[in-house]
């Protein structure tokens, strides 16, 4: 991307965010159309685990593509029992599940003839044994379809991919099924982190905060140039849709939502935000999620050429900030001490990570 066309992008994209960030496309999921289908469990229970449920991401509107705000036109609960009440009705000859949503999210973008309309959902599917709940799988999907105006057809995609997880739920058998302790709490205990957590395995954020790890025994840990993944012993399959793990020195954070593939990707805790050193960023990924939190997440695109960027990830909101050059200038601006050291400096990774920690060390005293 050229410079300047890459400011004017941002510019303009910034402009066109700020002006309609209160103002949100509703999406619902209750349909007369649809049909029941072959599925042999109907689902009791929904439940909204996602760290951030304030929307579910971001559509383009009108002749300039005005980033816009989709959330659904219900809670997320009531909309997910309207769909699942239809294609997987309560019937007595099925087993009964819950199903907890850690992760949902629509996105679009615009190319010079089309659009593309991005979901992807993440849930983890509960049983009830003996009075005890257990979660026996954790599942994501995602999918992407193309046309002229993908706005309308946001909630086709998101049904499409929580079709996919309960498929394949139903495709598990009992013998790659998970048996981990459910726990319906979710009151936070911690709002920050401030050290490694805990060896284990974290199914999500609240875990984290909460200190509530399962054991990590039963999986290996495997590194692939700097991306780390979870190998099940038993299984012998790759889980790629927790929410992160600690290996008792180090925190490694799913990084799926923003990166080109999925995998784990090694943190340093700074001032309750996990440091990510680089992460080789999806762009549509990276402007969804900064959108969603009223970030303007273009600017990576004018200022990070290799496709790779360092990251604050926040413990507790999950607000990404994408450290590119001008976001670090943005940042600094109101210690111009630090601010000239960053310009003088190589703006490496490095030398960002140790500007961030006297920037903290000023403003909090962390």
């Amino acid at each position: 991307m050229n410079k300047l066309f890459g400011l004017f992008f941002v510019v303009v994209s910034t402009v066109a965010f700020s002006q309609n960030k209160n103002e949100f496309h509703k999406v619902s999921l209750k349909d007369k159309k649809d049909k029941a289908l072959s599925f042999n469990f109907y689902v009791e229970n929904i439940y909204d685990g996602r760290q951030f449920k304030e929307n579910i991401g971001t559509v383009q509107k009108g002749g300039f593509n005005r980033k816009v705000l989709a959330n659904f036109e219900k809670p997320l609960p009531v909309e997910f029992f309207y769909y699942l009440a239809v294609i997987c009705p309560s019937e007595e000859s099925k087993s009964k599940i819950s199903i907890r949503v850690n992760d949902l999210y629509v996105s679009e973008l615009t190319r010079a003839m089309s659009e593309t309309g991005y979901a992807t959902v993440s849930i983890d599917v509960i049983e009830t044994k003996d009075t005890t709940a257990y979660i026996v799988g954790s599942y994501i999907a995602s999918t992407e379809s193309n046309g002229m105006d993908v706005t309308g057809s946001h909630d086709e995609r998101l049904k499409k991919v929580l079709q996919e997880c309960l498929t394949n739920y139903m495709k598990t058998s009992e013998e790659d099924k998970t048996a981990i302790l459910y726990d319906d709490n979710f009151n936070i205990k911690s709002k920050t982190i401030t050290d490694v957590p805990s060896k284990g395995v974290y199914l999500n954020y609240a875990d984290v905060l909460n200190g509530k790890p399962i054991s990590i025994a039963d999986f290996e840990i495997t590194n692939k140039k700097d991306r780390f993944y979870l190998l099940n012993k038993l299984s012998r399959s790759e889980e790629l849709n927790y929410y992160g793990f600690s290996d008792g020195k180090d925190f490694y954070i799913n990084v799926s939502k923003y990166a080109s593939s999925r995998y784990y990707a090694k943190t340093e805790i700074i001032s309750g935000k996990y440091y990510v050193e680089n992460v080789i960023y999806n762009s549509n990924n990276a402007i969804a999620m900064g959108a969603m939190f009223g970030l303007i997440g273009v600017a990576i695109a004018a200022s990070a050429s290799d496709g790779s960027i360092p990251m604050l990830i926040d413990s507790y909101t999950g607000q990404p900030s994408f450290l590119s050059n001008s976001e670090m200038k943005v940042l600094l601006s109101s210690h111009p001490e630090l601010l000239k050291e960053f310009k003088d400096g190589n703006k490496s990774s490095l030398a960002k990570k140790v500007i961030l920690k006297k920037y903290y060390q000023l403003t909090l005293g962390q």
